[in-house]
This record gives structure tokens, sequence and C-alpha cells, in this order.
């Protein structure tokens, strides 16, 4: 059994010395005792250490300050032409990598056996940190779970959730015939709140793409979406949507328990 941890979840499982406090330990210990019996794996989406990195008072400083790294090439043929050909990625020296908080967290959570798992987007984020051999299969159906993860990317943000809040806010300050993530880097300070909150919608639509790119078999979080209303893929209403048309199943950590007893 696969199962991916939310950013409310994941960190509970991996080092519950550190929440002496909470409430459902039991829950999380069932949990725990099936990942070390083998019984499930534990996933996390690469956001939580790119998109949910990024300090919430910093956000908009840094997508203010953000270039892809593009770089060129030039060949000359054995006729005399000359082939010139570039690629668009992303910039490594971006994020400054994981504080000392996550890379806590994320070492208890490898040492439990948990996986990363990829978000294939074009020019998207890196953390220098994370190391190849931490990720789920990465050389294995790249090409099938790109396609599956750019589809559903494309249906949440046709809903108004995931990314789409970004680009909306982009678009608005963007001069004209510029891509939205030029209007970020011009965007007044009265959009900071509106920015952090669209990060945390942005990194929400990612990982239950990368969730459904990679077949696994429960979405396990907290997150009611409350606050955010329908805006949200996390509202009811579209979870409703996402388990009637791509079998997303989701559960706390209470159902999981559950299940695994």
């Amino acid at each position: 059994m696969n199962v991916t941890f939310d950013t409310n979840v994941w960190r509970i499982v991996a080092s519950p010395q550190t929440f002496p406090r909470e409430q459902s330990l039991s829950s999380f210990n069932t949990i725990i005792d099936s990942i070390r019996n083998d019984l499930l794996l534990g996933c996390l989406s690469e956001t939580v250490f790119t998109l949910e990195a990024i300090q919430k008072a910093d956000r908009r400083r840094f997508f203010s300050e953000y270039y892809p790294e593009i770089k060129t090439s030039v060949t000359e043929g054995k006729d005399g032409s000359i082939g010139l050909s570039f690629s668009i990625g992303p910039d490594p020296s971006a994020l400054s990598g994981n504080n000392p908080y996550l890379a806590k967290h994320l070492q208890d959570a490898l040492l439990l056996g948990s996986k990363l798992m990829r978000c294939p987007r074009f020019s998207g984020m890196v953390n220098s940190d994370l190391k190849h051999q931490w990720f789920i299969n990465l050389d294995e159906k790249t090409h099938e779970r790109a396609n599956k993860f750019g589809a559903i990317s494309r249906e949440i943000e046709s809903r108004g959730c995931g990314m789409s809040d970004m680009k909306q806010i982009g678009k608005r300050y963007a001069p004209p015939n510029k891509p939205w993530i030029e209007g970020l880097k011009i965007a007044p300070d009265n959009e900071d709140v509106a920015i952090v909150k669209a990060v945390a919608e942005w990194a929400d639509g990612d990982a239950i793409a990368v969730h459904y790119a990679h077949g696994n078999d429960f979405f396990c979080t907290r997150d009611k979406a409350k606050s955010a209303g329908v805006s949200s893929i996390l509202s009811e209403n579209n979870r409703e949507w996402l388990e009637s048309s791509y079998d997303i199943k989701f559960v706390s950590p209470e159902d999981l328990a559950n299940i695994l007893a």
C-alpha cells in the first residue's frame, strides 16, 4: 500500500517523539508499525521541500526575484552549418535548501523508509539538498507519470484551484505579451497575503497531482480547507470531484489506522 502523507501529517509520522501532545498518537503508532513491517510505503510530495519550504514572509520576494536557468549551446555541423540550441530548467541555486527543522524531520522520514515524489513541472523549482536516491523509481515510467501529472494539473487549474491563483495574480500585473510570472516581480505589497495563500494552494494542487501520477492508494491529510472555501482543491466539493473523476481516496490519520488495524 502506497500512501501520500500531506504536509500536516508526515512530520508526526516521521518524528512522533516531537509531538507528545498529539491526541491521535495511537493512530500514528499503528501507521508507523505498518511502515516498519513493510505493509505501507509513506510518500512525500517534493513540494514539501520546495514551495512549502519558502517562508511565508519571503514568498513574494522569492517569486519577484526568481528566474529559471537558461542554457545555450552552439554546434558546428560537418557541412559548416551552425546549430543553436537552448534549454530552460529550474535554477538549483534559487532555494537555499532545507532549514534545520525540515532537515531533521526529513531524516527521520527517510530512516523510516519514506520516499519522495518528483513534481515534473517545466522549469519548476528544485531543492539541491534532495538526493536522487530519495525519490521513487525516478527512471521508471517517467514519461507516463509526467503526462498524468500534467493532465490532472490542467483540470485542477481549470477549476480555479492549484496554481490558478498564482497565475491570476501574476497576470494582473504582467506587462503586455509577458508571461504571468513577470507580473509577480512587480506586484504591489498589498498582494503579500494573497501570494502566501496562492503558494500554499499551488503546493496542495501539485501534491494531489503527483499523488495521482504515482497511482498511490490513499491521500492522508487533516486539511479540510474550511477557511479557503471552494477555491481550495481540498474543499469538500473538489474532493468529491477528485474521488469520482480520478479515484483519489482521502483519509485522515485515524481513518488510515482503522484500515490498517
